[in-house]
């Protein structure tokens, strides 16, 4: 929710950006040769407890992503990419304070993509991004590692650049429409799980922020 309000703030600001700039003719574009910079991090820390009337739960929750990528942009408004990304997540379930589980996820992506700028302003541009993204994912379940994860997704993404100054951009995108696929390997068990989906989302678990440099 906290995400939703704050995009929709920021979606109000760009809004009255773009009707200044109607009065001229002037729309935000890239030339060829522009390079792109942009890097995105989210930290996640979170409790709840549980009280009963012989014992006590707790959950204590930790996480956090970081993503850089690099483009080029091959002809006015068109750019080619390249991104990584890490991310790293943990929970800790304590039974009257005393550690009962704790379970723990590292993931590794990397992403090629293009993506399309249309100004709509003299500061704001809309953009589309057409991408591939390879994740894997090792979980740990009480320190012994339980299972792994292979990923593909291959989709597009909406998103609005907002450029504070002449290099600098804030740049949002919401959801995502495409195709994934997953490999589960349980290395307990030794069994393996695979789903196949096509996805649409517009929710804020698809909400990303981040910042960009233009030279």
């Amino acid at each position: 929710m906290k995400k939703i309000t704050l995009l929709v703030c920021i979606l109000m600001a760009m809004f009255v950006n773009a009707q200044d700039d109607a009065t001229t003719s002037d729309k935000l574009t890239f030339a060829k040769g522009t390079q792109l910079i942009n890097g995105s991090i989210t930290l996640n820390i979170g409790n709840s407890d549980v009280e009963g009337t012989t014992q006590t739960q707790e959950s204590k929750n930790f996480g956090f992503s970081i993503s850089p990528s690099y483009a080029y942009a091959i002809s006015e408004d068109f750019f080619l990419g390249l991104g990584l990304g890490y991310g790293y997540n943990s929970r800790e379930n304590e039974l009257n304070g005393v550690t009962d589980s704790e379970t723990k996820a590292s993931s590794y992506n990397i992403f090629p993509y293009v993506r399309y700028y249309k100004g709509i302003g003299k500061k704001l541009a809309f953009y589309i991004q057409g991408e591939a993204r390879y994740s894997y994912t090792n979980f740990e379940f009480n320190g012994v590692d339980g299972s792994t994860s292979n990923r593909f997704f291959i989709g597009v993404r909406p998103g609005i650049t907002w450029m504070l100054n002449k290099n600098l951009g804030l740049e949002t995108s919401i959801g995502a429409l495409g195709y994934t696929t997953d490999k589960v390997e349980n290395e307990t068990t030794g069994t393996d799980v695979k789903t196949n989906n096509i996805n649409f989302s517009l929710n804020s678990s698809n909400l990303l922020f981040g910042l960009s440099y233009y030279f």
